[in-house]
């Protein structure tokens, strides 16, 4: 273990009630959790929140994209999806064009600006996966990554909700200001 990880008893002095020091998905959720609010926290230099630069790389890197396939594929609910790409919109970085087989549904777009933006914000990101995975080696990491991709795989193959549906997962349907 490297020197500078507190071993898992100095974990009592951060709050954790022994009951949770061992278990693997309140520490992953934790992690998570932790990795967010860092993502949050590098990415208001450029504006945006993790959720937003999701919304970008997704109808960037994917192809337009409803706002109901966004918030499934992101785990965001509706009412969230709508504030986050009506906020989006209202920058310049997004635009909502009628469906061409589908008169009720708009694809969302990205623009130009958005194209940039999403750029720049992919640079923060890499940052904060540096920064946040800096205890680790690399090649700590790259098992990591690996591990974490064969537990997601196994509950997407599993059908598990929680990976397949939209829910409530993505917030609680507030927009915060993390997410603006």
């Amino acid at each position: 273990m490297p020197d500078d990880l507190a071993p898992l008893d100095d974990l009592a002095e951060n709050g954790l009630p022994p009951s949770m020091r061992d278990r693997v998905p309140f520490l992953l959720y934790r992690a998570a959790e932790a990795s967010h609010h860092l993502a949050n926290e590098m990415l208001a230099g450029v504006g945006l929140s993790a959720r937003q630069v999701g919304i970008l790389t997704l109808v960037i890197e994917r192809s337009p994209m409803t706002q109901a396939a966004l918030g499934a594929e992101l785990q965001i609910d509706r009412t969230t999806m709508v504030e986050l790409i009506d906020d989006l919109e209202g920058r310049g970085y997004l635009e909502r064009r009628r469906h061409p087989s589908d008169r009720r549904a708009f694809l969302i777009h990205p623009t130009e600006g958005g194209r940039a933006v999403q750029k720049m914000a992919v640079r923060v990101l890499d940052d904060q996966q540096r920064t946040f995975l800096a205890p680790l080696s690399e090649a700590e990491r790259e098992v990591l990554a690996d591990l974490l991709n064969r537990l997601f795989l196994a509950r997407v193959r599993a059908g598990s909700p929680a990976v397949s549906d939209a829910g409530s997962v993505g917030g609680t349907g507030a927009l915060t200001d993390a997410d603006r």
